[in-house]
């Protein structure tokens, strides 16, 4: 199998970066890891897992143009065939990460597209997919461009600035135009934690795409178990340090009504707009 190369871009994301990291780490041959100013305890936390694949650096942006430049700087230092775009706040579980690696190993694509489950309140619901859905090669749903071979990419590099950032090919196309038979999109899903609290100093961060905590009923996942859903990330239930919270606490009564009075207005909302 071709060698992995995961990038992570972080900033205060002490709530999951731990399992997101876990989830991956025994996967891929590198990690790199970029801290953009966190004040909280993710670089504490980040340094807790001892392991020679993981190549934290710290860099200050102050734009979301900064952020490109990070991304673009992560790429020149990549020496593998595949990327693997992992966040701070996204959690995979071994079904899930098999099913991209069996794609690898295929040696048939350019890319692989991860369905991915947008949680509410805790890791037991989540965001219904016709909600902020994206098309994506002929597909609508909660989907992600997660891994890219830059060796079957001539000139593969990152451009544009948040939230019309991307990866592209030495021509200026951008890889998600490319033949749809060279893309994979998988069955199974991550685990995506953008609508929870991913700091311990808050829920809404002064920071880009940051200001995102969602209070909304949602469905309910079916089965938080791999037993009963393959997507559920194994690593929840690992001995964690202290300093990483309990992921199986669900949300409250407070949270509950909330979501039962914003829900119905959001919903009608959406069909207005």
């Amino acid at each position: 199998m071709s060698g992995i190369s995961a990038h992570m871009i972080v900033k205060n994301e002490d709530q999951w970066v731990w399992f997101s990291i876990q989830s991956i780490l025994p996967y891929v041959d590198e990690l790199l890891i970029t801290d953009t100013g966190s004040t909280d305890h993710t670089i504490e936390i980040i340094r807790s897992i001892k392991s020679s694949k993981i190549k934290l650096s710290m860099v200050k942006v102050g734009s979301s143009a900064d952020v490109t430049s990070v991304r673009q700087l992560q790429l020149h230092r990549t020496k593998n065939a595949w990327i693997w775009i992992v966040d701070g706040d996204e959690i995979y579980s071994e079904a899930t990460v098999k099913e991209c690696l069996s794609a690898i190993d295929s040696d048939k694509y350019e890319g692989i597209v991860v369905r991915r489950y947008d949680l509410l309140g805790d890791i037991y619901h989540r965001q219904i997919e016709s909600v902020g859905s994206y098309e994506l090669f002929g597909q609508k749903g909660h989907l992600v461009t997660r891994l890219i071979n830059k060796e079957k990419i001539r000139g593969l590099h990152y451009q544009g600035d948040y939230p019309l950032e991307g990866w592209f090919d030495q021509t200026g196309v951008s890889t998600h135009d490319h033949d749809r038979k060279n893309w994979y999109i998988t069955d199974n899903y991550l685990y995506h934690a953008m609508y929870l609290t991913r700091s311990s100093q808050g829920s809404n961060l002064p920071m880009f795409n940051r200001s995102k905590y969602k209070i909304e009923t949602g469905i309910k996942i079916v089965g938080v178990d791999p037993c009963v859903d393959p997507s559920t990330p194994e690593v929840f239930a690992l001995q964690r340090p202290s300093i990483v919270p309990d992921p199986f606490v669900h949300r409250g009564i407070k949270y509950e009504l909330c979501a039962s009075l914003l829900t119905p207005i959001k919903n009608i909302k959406r069909k207005i707009l």
